[in-house]
């Protein structure tokens, strides 16, 4: 198998379609340790090539924020690039200083742990589900 074709394969056999509503198999790469890979339209295709060929391992998907290199600063907020979620909370604002920080300081005092990205409203819902 070419080095361009083995850095096209997918790691996973198919697509989601629809905004990841549906899964759809075909077509697909199938490989053979002996032969070039090719793309199958269905699976009689598949079936059709013999033994030996393969197709893709299936992998779980995984959000990109669980991953373990994930890293979620620095990010662009609009067009800003924040270095932190303070810098971020400042960007993005509140409705009323005052009440942010008082409510800010209310969880601070009771030990329940917010992201200060959080609106308004957000916390507030935090604090009374605490």
């Amino acid at each position: 198998m070419s080095a361009l074709m083995q850095q096209s394969t997918p790691a996973s056999a198919g697509f989601f379609a629809s905004g990841g509503d549906m899964f759809q198999e075909f077509p697909m790469w199938v490989s053979h340790p002996e032969k070039e890979a090719r793309i199958v339209a269905n699976e009689a295709e598949f079936v059709a090539l013999g033994d030996g060929w393969v197709k893709p391992e299936r992998v779980d998907l995984v959000a990109r924020e669980h991953t373990p290199d994930y890293v979620e600063y620095p990010k662009w907020v609009g067009d800003q690039l924040v270095q932190n979620a303070e810098e971020e909370s400042a960007l993005l604002g509140s409705d009323n200083p005052d009440t942010r920080a008082a409510l800010l300081q209310i969880a601070e005092e009771k030990g329940i742990r917010i992201d200060k990205r959080w609106s308004d409203d957000k916390i507030r819902a935090a604090l009374e589900a605490a």
